[in-house]
């Protein structure tokens, strides 16, 4: 005799890859968070942003209080990047979380549904 399938058996399996696959989704952007927390990406330069402060446009600042004025919006924009890659992190490391009792959860259920379809085999 063949032993017999049940919907939440199929059910259960089926939860266990989508948390597999939510596992492996947290790793990765845990992975990204922590490479771009600790080199954030920019692509804001001293020539970039200068050319936005001109001497015509700005005529009561000095040469060094533009540097500075350019100096800030880079530094604020990198400490932006380190905050979003930091969010980045946590929500990875969230995922991985929340899928480990997932996974483990549904998989017992599973291997509890095998074993009754087992029993129920061998007493027919």
């Amino acid at each position: 005799m063949t032993r017999r399938v049940y919907f939440r058996e199929i059910y259960f399996y089926i939860i266990c890859l989508a948390a597999i696959i939510i596992f492996i989704v947290g790793l990765v952007m845990a992975y990204d968070g922590i490479i771009n927390f600790v080199k954030p990406t920019t692509y804001m330069t001293k020539p970039s942003v200068a050319s936005m402060y001109t001497q015509e446009q700005y005529k009561n600042l000095s040469s060094s209080e533009i540097d500075k004025l350019v100096t800030e919006e880079i530094n604020a924009n990198l400490q932006n990047e380190k905050d979003m890659a930091f969010k980045n992190f946590l929500r990875g490391v969230l995922l991985v979380v929340i899928s480990i009792p997932l996974f483990v959860f549904h998989w017992r259920k599973a291997q509890q549904m095998w074993v009754l379809s087992l029993e129920t085999k061998d007493t027919e």
